[in-house]
């Protein structure tokens, strides 16, 4: 995942910075184009809060000034950062050599990386595209 999150990161232009005390979990910068997260989080926890501010950097820098413009703005980029975040950690999950799709069960998988469930339609969406072919054996849903 490490060489899979610098790609990311070196494709972006990013600068991930730590500090041993912010006032949330993680913050994208954009004018910088910086990510400041905070050094006390687990190493997991970290993972997943770099993968969503990746999300605002790849989705949002050039129009990050909407951000705080509207509650509607700010809920929708919000959401596309924690999409792109569950994309790239269902893409790892598929790249496990241990991972048999027969036995996939979305609820566990956005449990196991503490995902609100309110994003079980974009997992199903995302296994779909994935894992579903014609004449798969393979049905989630």
């Amino acid at each position: 995942m490490d060489n899979e999150v610098n790609q990311i990161i070196d494709e972006l232009g990013v600068t991930i910075m730590e500090t041993p005390r912010l006032d949330s979990d993680a913050k994208y910068i954009a004018i910088m184009n910086t990510i400041v997260l905070d050094a006390r989080l687990s190493d997991r926890v970290k993972l997943l809060r770099l993968l969503h501010e990746l999300g605002h950097a790849a989705k949002h820098k050039n129009n990050y000034v909407l951000y705080k413009r509207t509650f509607a703005l700010h809920s929708k980029m919000e959401n596309e950062a924690e999409e792109f975040m569950i994309q790239k950690m269902f893409e790892v999950t598929l790249g496990n050599p241990e991972f048999d799709p027969g036995s996939f069960n979305y609820v566990n998988f956005l449990e196991s990386y503490e995902i609100e469930l309110r994003y079980e339609p974009f997992v199903k969406q995302f296994m779909t595209k994935y894992l579903v072919r014609p004449n798969s054996d393979h049905i989630f849903f």
